[in-house]
C-alpha cells in the first residue's frame, strides 16, 4: 500500500511536470500581442511655456521675509506691506506694520520707479529677492546705479532686498512701470510704411492659395513699394544692415512676380516664404514693441 502511493505521486509529479513544460512552450509560441506587454514609460514632462517667468511667483508678507529671509533668496516674490521710509528716488523700505516701526524693514530697489511711494500706505512689490551686496546688485540689474548713502548700505548689507520690477499702489497702479514715449518723426514715417504690410502679407496668402496671379501681382507690388520705400528711409538713417534686409525684401517680391506670371505656383509658394519673413527680421533687430502694441525704433537701431 506504501509503495502504490509513492507510484501515484510520481505519477502525479511526471505529469505536473510534462504540462509546465508544454505551456512553457505554449507561451514562448504565442504572438507577442497575447503576451504581456512591457510598462510604457512616463511621458516626458511638458516643456515650459513661452515666456514665463524663471519660477513662479511667492506670495509673502514682508514681515516673514524679513525674519526667515534664508527662504526666499533667489524667489520672485509678491511681497506685501507698508512703506516705512522713501529712502532714495529710486529705493524704499518696507515694514509690515504701518502705524509703527518694527525695526524689521525690508529694502527694495525700484529702478524704474516714476514716482515716490506714499509713507505708510501698503504697497506689494513683485521682484526677486537676494540678499542685499553692492557687487551683486551690479550683476542683476545692469544699467542701475545704487544712489544710497553709505550709511544705509552698510546698514542693509546682507540682509534681504527685492528687486522690483512692479510696486503696485492702493490704487491699483503700478508706480514703477515706465512710461511708453511717444513716436517720434522717424516712428510715425516708419510706421505709415510698415501699415501696409500686414494685410498685404495676408492678401497674398489667398491669392497664392487660389493661384491668382492678378490679385498675387498686386499684392506683392503693395510690398515691394513698401520695401523700397523702408530701404531708402534706412539709407537716409546711414543703416546699412537694414537697408540691405529691405532689399533682400524687393529680391523676394520680384521672384514672386516672376515666378506667378510664369505661372509657376509652387516657385511662388516656395518665394513667398522669405518675402513674409522679411518684417520679422527687420523688427527684431531695429524696432522694439510698446506694451500698446505699437513700434519705436530702437536707439541705435
Amino acid at each position: 500500500m506504501q509503495r502504490s502511493t509513492q507510484t501515484t505521486f510520481t505519477a502525479a509529479g511526471v505529469l505536473l511536470a510534462a504540462f509546465l513544460v508544454s505551456l512553457t512552450g505554449l507561451m514562448a509560441q504565442a504572438p507577442p500581442a497575447a503576451q504581456a506587454k512591457p510598462a510604457a514609460p512616463a511621458p516626458a514632462p511638458p516643456p515650459p511655456a513661452a515666456n514665463t517667468p524663471p519660477k513662479p511667483l511667492v506670495p509673502v508678507a514682508a514681515s516673514s521675509l524679513a525674519n526667515t529671509p534664508d527662504v526666499y533668496v533667489g524667489e520672485y516674490v509678491t511681497m506685501t506691506g507698508a512703506v516705512e521710509k522713501n529712502l532714495t528716488k529710486s529705493s524704499f523700505s518696507v515694514d509690515q506694520d504701518k502705524t509703527k516701526s518694527t525695526g524689521k524693514e525690508v529694502l527694495v530697489l525700484a529702478p524704474t520707479l516714476q514716482t515716490p511711494t506714499d509713507a505708510n500706505t501698503y504697497v506689494t512689490v513683485i521682484g526677486q529677492v537676494i540678499k542685499f551686496d553692492p557687487k551683486e546688485v551690479a550683476a542683476k540689474l545692469k544699467d542701475y546705479q545704487i544712489d544710497l548713502s553709505p550709511e544705509d548700505i552698510a546698514k542693509y548689507t546682507g540682509k534681504p532686498v527685492v528687486l522690483a520690477t512692479a510696486v503696485i499702489n492702493t490704487a491699483g497702479i503700478d508706480i514703477a512701470k515706465k512710461p511708453i514715449p511717444p513716436p517720434t518723426t522717424d516712428d510715425l514715417a516708419l510706421q505709415k510704411v510698415m501699415t501696409r504690410l500686414p494685410p498685404a502679407q495676408a492678401a497674398l496668402r489667398k491669392a497664392v492659395e487660389g493661384s491668382s496671379a492678378d490679385l498675387t501681382k498686386e499684392q506683392v507690388t503693395i510690398m515691394k513699394t513698401a520695401f523700397t520705400e523702408t530701404a531708402a528711409f534706412w539709407k537716409a538713417k546711414g543703416n546699412v544692415e537694414a537697408m540691405g534686409i529691405a532689399n533682400d525684401g524687393i529680391k523676394h517680391a520680384d521672384t514672386v512676380l516672376a515666378a506667378a506670371a510664369a505661372g509657376k505656383w509652387d516657385e511662388v509658394k516656395t518665394a513667398s516664404t522669405p518675402l513674409g519673413a522679411v518684417c520679422g527680421t527687420c523688427h527684431g533687430k531695429f524696432r522694439v514693441r510698446m506694451d500698446d502694441g505699437t513700434f519705436r525704433i530702437k536707439t541705435g537701431g
